[in-house]
């Protein structure tokens, strides 16, 4: 995997702007380093010209000719350098969102194994201090790009004065200026070093401050009287923080004592030649008051220089962090061409000796397994909590890859499928499925807007029963949901939800429906009318059942029952009531708590 170093991250930003299309902004930088670059070049000749009118006897129009031609100067080169500066500005911010798209496709397109993994999320969490704002990284590049061609042009200036009278204070001035970055850049290199202290802590304080003050756990937190436990546990991190932050500025002051050290030399051997240079009759006085605030302003803009080249390389090594993790190919999986079959097809599927662990576990959730899904069968997942029943649901949908073995469908290794065109073969309703802010039919038809597709999702929501509740509602199907992100919008029971994901499922009509704890919110009735509007889009499709709830194993062809070991028994209702083993006891206890229910 190519590593970016601060030159390449460097010559990267600069390539963006080409790949954005806005070559202007290369222009921008031209204009502003110009004008901005030779505003306080101006000032120090204020000084000398005045000084020479003043010995001169010169008139006092002569003086105001003066003073209003550099006053004019200065105003032309500031009013161009801002309005130059400003349109840049919004460039800035585009780029930047240009890397907000690139990172959302990336939590798009990532092997979903490591969305789930607190490595990589600690990865990611590094690389995106780059784009949290435009105070450093990513988007500070390119503000601190536009200073620094300025100050270039100043010190430039600034030195061509001063070498005129004394090529040594160039020369001491330069080789200040190189010590003091060399300085600066020791500090960034520390705080680049602690970046992974630094988010982790960070992450972690940030966690328990979001769910102090997140409504959704306000319930459980008042009712279980976890407040001062959780800030107890907020304050902890928070101090774990801030002590890797008070390390990082302990280590930049000491260092930069030096740097102090450095600029007092410097100015002390400056200051003494130019008034050498006068008493040694070389400068007359409006010249050595020139060349005095020439050292004051080249010292100036050579110490700001050698700041913003140290905070250039700070937001660089932020954005080479995060393009190595944007760019990390260990993250995607190979990418193959192989379209989803037709959605009528049916389809087998079939593991292989497959073992899978999480990234960065040692725990295996399955090992050597092996088992077939046959066309058309509607096969019940059941048993013990822990026992793998979700991960393989997982592993059939693509969001999992086995570290060995092999996933068939119809016969054909599920790695040989384009990743995309693989999950076009599924309908899931997984056990954390989320409702988005949006439309009550846009959480079920997603972006297809034609009357065609707007009438099957309304079928779909009829089907699942939710017709009756939508047309209660004012707005009807183009109700807002969640809230918080509208205030017109409604916030639906938790059953009513389930139904929508349902609903979205039903809709997108995949080969294989797979339902993982699909009912959990429902009661019993609702539950047996979920599953029988199921029976006409599973009839001649796969389908995978997943429930506590055994009432689903009567729908279903075969039922595969789980424990801890992986799979124990496989077969029909009646051969696994037959065998009179872990289905059977788990069916007579639920039988037993529905009776106990129903004598209440």
């Amino acid at each position: 995997m190519k590593k970016y170093t601060s030159f390449s991250t460097f010559i990267k930003q600069l390539d963006l702007i080409r790949e954005a299309h806005m070559s202007y902004l290369y222009l921008c930088y031209v204009i502003a380093a110009l004008f901005g670059g030779l505003l306080p070049v101006l000032s120090v000749f204020y000084t000398k010209w005045i000084i020479d009118v003043i010995m001169k006897n010169q008139s006092e129009q002569e003086l105001i000719h003066i003073v209003v031609m550099l006053s004019a100067a200065s105003i032309i080169c500031f009013v161009v350098k801002t309005l130059v500066e400003g349109f840049g500005s919004s460039l800035y911010i585009r780029l930047r969102q240009n890397e907000f798209n690139r990172c959302a496709k990336l939590y798009h397109d990532v092997d979903y194994q490591y969305i789930e993994d607190s490595f990589f999320q600690d990865h990611v969490q590094v690389g995106f201090v780059a784009l949290e704002g435009d105070g450093r990284g990513f988007q500070h590049v390119y503000e601190m790009i536009g200073r620094l061609f300025g100050e270039l042009v100043t010190i430039i200036l600034f030195f061509i004065l001063i070498f005129q009278f004394n090529i040594w204070i160039s020369v001491l001035c330069v080789a200040s200026t190189c010590l003091i970055t060399y300085i600066n850049r020791s500090i960034s290199d520390y705080a680049h070093k602690r970046e992974d202290d630094e988010a982790k802590a960070y992450r972690q304080s940030h966690y328990f401050n979001s769910t102090c003050s997140d409504f959704a756990y306000g319930k459980d937190i008042r009712v279980f009287h976890l407040k001062d436990h959780l800030m107890d546990i907020y304050q902890e991190k928070s101090k774990q923080y801030i002590q890797v932050i008070r390390e990082i500025e302990n280590k930049r002051f000491k260092i930069g004592l030096w740097e102090l050290l450095a600029l007092l030399i410097q100015d002390g051997l400056s200051y003494n030649l130019v008034i050498l240079g006068y008493l040694n009759g070389q400068l007359d006085l409006s010249s050595t008051a020139m060349y005095l605030s020439v050292i004051v302003g080249f010292t100036t803009v050579m110490r700001t220089f050698s700041e913003n080249v140290s905070i250039l390389l700070t937001d660089l090594k932020l954005s080479s962090t995060y393009f190595d993790m944007i760019y990390d190919q260990s993250y995607y999986s190979r990418k193959h061409h192989l379209k989803a079959f037709d959605p009528a097809t049916p389809v087998e599927i079939e593991f292989r000796h497959v073992s899978f662990r999480y990234p960065n576990t040692e725990k295996y959730i399955l090992k050597d397994f092996s088992f077939t899904i046959h066309q058309k069968e509607k096969l019940a997942i059941v048993g013990t909590n822990g026992a793998g029943k979700t991960t393989i649901v997982k592993l059939i949908c693509g969001l999992f890859k086995p570290e060995s073995g092999e996933i068939l469908i119809n016969g054909i290794n599920v790695n040989e499928f384009d990743q995309q065109e693989y999950y076009k073969m599924f309908s899931a309703v997984f056990q954390d499925y989320e409702i988005y802010g949006c439309t009550i039919l846009e959480n079920v038809i997603g972006n297809d807007t034609d009357e065609k597709s707007r009438q099957i999702g309304k079928e779909c929501l009829r089907r699942v029963g939710l017709e009756a509740k939508i047309n209660q509602l004012e707005m009807g199907y183009e109700t807002p949901l969640v809230k918080v992100i509208d205030p017109n919008g409604v916030d639906l029971s938790g059953g009513q939800k389930q139904k929508i994901a349902i609903a979205r499922a039903l809709y997108k009509n995949g080969n294989v429906v797979i339902l993982d704890e699909p009912t959990s919110a429902l009661d019993a009735l609702a539950e047996a009318e979920i599953y029988h509007s199921f029976d006409d889009l599973v009839k001649d499709k796969t389908a995978i059942y997943i429930s506590h709830r055994l009432s689903s194993t009567k729908f279903c062809d075969k039922i595969a029952y789980f424990d801890e070991n992986g799979l124990q028994e496989y077969g029909s209702h009646d051969e696994l009531m037959a065998m009179k083993k872990g289905y059977y006891h788990m069916f007579q206890v639920q039988g037993q708590y529905y009776q106990e229910g129903a004598k209440l």
